[in-house]
């Protein structure tokens, strides 16, 4: 989360990846630190490699619509 929010700060196009068991946490942390503006994709814990797969596809809309706002 540093790093990205670092990252963002001077300027560079940036996506935060996090599990999505942390989504809130990272927000929050991003919040206090005063990015509330990062971009933060949260991937979905796979159950299984065919519901990874499916969400491969789910995922690169997602993250293109965070590259593209």
């Amino acid at each position: 989360m540093r790093d990205g929010i670092a990252l963002a700060a001077s300027g560079h196009p940036t996506i935060v990846f996090v599990h999505d068991a942390f989504d809130k946490a990272a927000r929050t942390l991003a919040r206090t630190l005063g990015a509330e503006d990062l971009r933060i994709y949260a991937y979905p814990q796979p159950v299984d490699a065919d519901s990874d797969r499916a969400n491969a596809g789910t995922a690169a809309q997602k993250i293109a619509g965070l590259l593209n706002p």
